[in-house]
């Protein structure tokens, strides 16, 4: 299992990569966690109402999955040095996760991104992928060619619900195993990475996050560590 250093752990999902082993990766980081905690966010990407019903059944299926188990699906939570030992440990228990199953929600990124675009992004060419990203998105520039894309808009969980079906759908008529799902829609792909595990664990799905901004260059706003020579760079 993961051993919960920051260093290791991405080697450790580099190598089911590598290997061909399916697993899923979703990750909640401080946007998705104050939804989780009920408070309304707006970060120009996502965006969620805590007055709004509509949103509260998206909080609750943000919840679902942060709480969902199988033996493939690892779970990445917020570390202490970034948001506080109180709220990692909050997030520890509230997830009952395995502990085998927990990670870091920022395996990809700060110091890891320069590991993840030297070893990571190069599989994504070895390995079949369906990509999730906005539809503005510059695929041109990707070091690696999706076999397919669902093109999402801002605030995905708000506009593309209906993409949950057509993943199945896709998955069911395709006959997709093997693929390695990529996305990049905020808790949209906490959402999707859970629905589509229950639904067929012969993939890898793996909630990217940010981490192809660089390429895509559509982001709401830019972060740091992918910017240059930076603390959180090297964080």
């Amino acid at each position: 299992p993961p051993n919960k250093l920051f260093s290791e752990d991405i080697k450790f999902f580099k190598n089911k990569l590598a290997n061909n082993i399916n697993f899923s990766f979703s990750k909640y980081a401080d946007g998705e966690w104050a939804v989780m905690q009920n408070t309304s966010i707006n970060n120009s990407e996502f965006w969620f109402d805590k007055d709004s019903e509509q949103d509260q059944l998206k909080r609750s299926m943000l919840l679902d999955s942060f709480k969902f188990q199988h033996p493939q699906y690892y779970v990445g939570i917020s570390c202490p040095c970034c948001q506080g030992q109180n709220t990692f440990l909050e997030m520890l228990e509230r997830c009952g996760q395995p502990e085998d199953m927990v990670t870091w929600a920022n395996i990809w990124v700060n110091k890891n991104y320069r590991y993840y675009q030297a070893n990571i992004l190069p599989i994504y060419s070895q390995r079949k992928t369906v990509l999730y990203c906005h539809k503005e998105g510059d695929l041109d520039s990707l070091p690696f060619t999706p076999d397919k894309v669902f093109p999402i808009s801002k605030n995905a969980w708000e506009h593309d619900w209906n993409l949950i079906e057509e993943s199945k759908r896709y998955i069911e008529e395709e006959h997709i195993e093997d693929h390695v799902f990529l996305f990049c829609c905020g808790p949209f792909g906490n959402v999707l990475c859970h629905q589509l595990t229950d639904f067929n664990d012969s993939n890898t799905y793996l909630d990217v996050g940010s981490t192809l901004n660089p390429f895509l260059k559509c982001e709401g706003f830019s972060r740091d560590y992918y910017m240059g020579n930076n603390f959180f760079a090297n964080q």
